[in-house]
């Protein structure tokens, strides 16, 4: 086993036995009011196919220490933390396994550290800011994460609810890409550049790009030119009970202008059981120099949940755009997802094939709690064949729907611990009996612990 890795695990463990154990007892007054929160989690690949394309060894950690101040004035706080990652030291580098690289951010599982957030946060009654290195929560800065987190370097402005709207005014300077971001490459996006990066990473090739680094959002686009950045806006109108309505613009300059629109509406149907509708849109276009090339791309979505705590279904389809408005085929392949994007209803595990180009994707699933703490969830989704070229060079095309079915098995004995175990089935659109196997079954295992 790695130095490092002995001796995060061994630091990690030692300030979870402390928050474990420490009593519950007022703070001093340098902490008072402020909160320091902490997590540790690993996880391991239990096995998948041995076809040389699934990931079938792996095994990574993350631990997370944060601390954000009291009010330092009225309304305005501090917050800091620090991330670090990587190899538990069971992943077989040397072997002839299939390593999964989306759990490291460094070359071959070293340990890499990185100060994830740092920002200044101040609220009133009217407005609230949230300025520096963050986690950003809007629709297009999202994305499903295993262990070393997206990070944004952002300036947020928003103002409170009136008469049931609220908005964000924000710019986006930077972006960190996290551990997760390798597999958004190679596995999930098939180098399409569709599933939340546009470029390789490091752990991937000489001319990747560093993750767990800040980085200027055209360079994480692949475009060799400066810009300046992105601008956000975006309205929410929650003004009647149950309904939910949301407006998104993120205007890359020089690059793209993503629009995003989605629309959410419960109601109860029996006592305790609530029917969820929603309908969502997503419009790509280039702008100023297009720096990124042709772009036109539009994807629709709608999804019924219909459920409690104990049991729920859903279905949801997308449809991603084959010809612009003239009726003309499009000669660019779908969504240019370079900055972390996934809102579509039909995401899978593995699969986001709905920002590829002509696709209908649905997907259904649900959940069942089996007894309090202990939940299993499972999905089953069918994306077709794409136009999408993909694994760049190679210019494979689609020969087969691709499919994925997940099964997850969720145990959170107390707050603090969370365990998980799922399996998820996956083909390729790009499988065939011309190139090596590109299917999965993959097992793995997730425990997480927050202090």
């Amino acid at each position: 086993m790695k130095k490092t890795a002995i001796s995060v695990v061994v630091l990690a463990g030692t300030m979870i036995l402390q928050a474990a154990d420490a009593p519950k007892v007022k703070e001093t007054a340098l902490l008072s009011g402020g909160v320091i929160s902490g997590q540790l989690k690993a996880m391991y690949i239990i096995s998948d196919k041995d076809n040389g394309w699934a990931p079938n060894n792996g095994s990574g950690y993350l631990g997370t220490l944060k601390y954000v101040t009291p009010e330092v004035l009225d309304g305005l706080k501090f917050g800091a933390a620090f991330y670090v990652n990587g190899d538990t030291g069971l992943t077989d580098w040397d072997g002839d396994k299939k390593n999964a690289l989306g759990m490291f951010t460094n070359v071959e599982g070293d340990e890499k550290s990185l100060l994830g957030e740092v920002y200044l946060e101040y609220k009133n009654d009217k407005f609230r800011f949230k300025g520096g290195r963050q986690i950003l929560n809007t629709p297009l800065t999202q994305i499903k994460w295993s262990l070393m987190p997206n990070f944004y370097e952002a300036y947020m402005l928003g103002a409170e609810k009136v008469n049931g709207f609220s908005f964000e005014l924000g710019y986006i300077s930077r972006m960190s890409y996290g551990s997760r971001a390798a597999t958004d490459w190679g596995l999930i996006g098939e180098k399409t550049k569709t599933a939340g990066v546009a470029r390789p990473m490091e752990t991937q090739s000489a001319t990747g790009i560093a993750q767990a680094e800040f980085h200027d959002l055209a360079e994480g686009a692949g475009v060799n030119e400066d810009t300046n950045g992105m601008t956000v806006a975006g309205a929410t109108y929650t003004g009647i009970k149950g309904l939910k309505v949301s407006l998104w613009d993120y205007y890359a300059w020089d690059i793209a202008n993503m629009l995003y629109a989605d629309v959410d509406y419960k109601f109860p149907v029996a006592k305790g059981t609530n029917l969820a509708l929603s309908a969502q849109y997503l419009q790509q276009d280039e702008i100023g120099d297009k720096l990124a090339g042709t772009l036109n791309y539009s994807l629709t979505g709608v999804k019924a949940n219909i459920g409690n705590k104990k049991w729920s279904v859903y279905a949801a389809y997308n449809k991603s755009n084959d010809e612009d408005n003239d009726g003309n085929t499009l000669i660019k392949s779908g969504f240019l997802n370079a900055w972390g994007t996934d809102p579509a209803y039909t995401s899978s595990l593995f699969s986001r094939n709905a920002y590829r180009q002509d696709v209908s994707a649905y997907k259904v699933g649900g959940h069942y709690t089996i007894m309090k703490g202990l939940k299993l969830m499972a999905s089953y989704a069918n994306y077709g064949k794409s136009k999408t070229t993909g694994y760049a060079g190679l210019n494979l095309v689609a020969s087969n729907d691709a499919t994925e079915t997940d099964i997850i098995l969720a145990y959170k004995p107390t707050k603090a611990w969370t365990i998980k175990v799922f399996n998820a089935i996956r083909t390729s659109e790009y499988d065939s009996s011309a190139v090596v196997e590109k299917k999965m079954n993959h097992f793995r295992v997730i425990a997480s612990y927050n202090f």
